[in-house]
């Protein structure tokens, strides 16, 4: 009974890892916290101008342009944070430290896709908004493509 208990178990234990997303997560160190809560102060303007872009919510010009310039301001936060922290990156890929050039002109793209957003939106156009929209958001996946561990 106790093979079939422990192999239960382990079976149990290798199904809840895949279902997380695999291994456990990397440990995050002080900087590296720091990085993920710059992040996520950045996404309620995000996704609030998101459900604009895609209809879920009603276009607001203001609310649009006060978001847009918020997001502006809150994106550029998370970049003060991008050393590698001795004390574990999270989900932040060695790639970055390696090739500083080339995530500094990922980052440099990502900045001019946010104040091309914010410029649209402060133009009141849903048209030239949704497209400017869609550059940052494109450009975060390109980022996270190459530099994010997947989820």
């Amino acid at each position: 009974m106790k093979i079939k208990t422990s192999l239960i178990l382990s079976a149990t234990t290798a199904f809840a890892l895949s279902a997380c997303g695999g291994a456990p997560a990397e440990p995050k160190g002080a900087i590296s916290e720091e990085r993920t809560a710059a992040f996520k102060s950045m996404m309620p303007e995000f996704m609030s101008m998101g459900k604009m872009v895609k209809g879920e919510e009603t276009y607001v010009t203001d609310t649009f342009k006060a978001n847009a310039v918020k997001f502006a301001e809150s994106s550029k936060k998370p970049f003060e944070h991008f050393q590698s922290d001795p004390q574990g990156n999270g989900d932040a890929l060695p790639v970055i430290w390696e090739d500083e050039a080339k995530f500094k002109a990922e980052e440099e793209k990502f900045h001019a896709a946010v104040a091309k957003l914010n410029e649209a939106a402060q133009g009141g156009n849903l048209e030239t908004v949704k497209a400017a929209y869609g550059e940052v958001g494109a450009s975060c996946k390109s980022c996270h493509d190459v530099y994010r561990k997947p989820k």
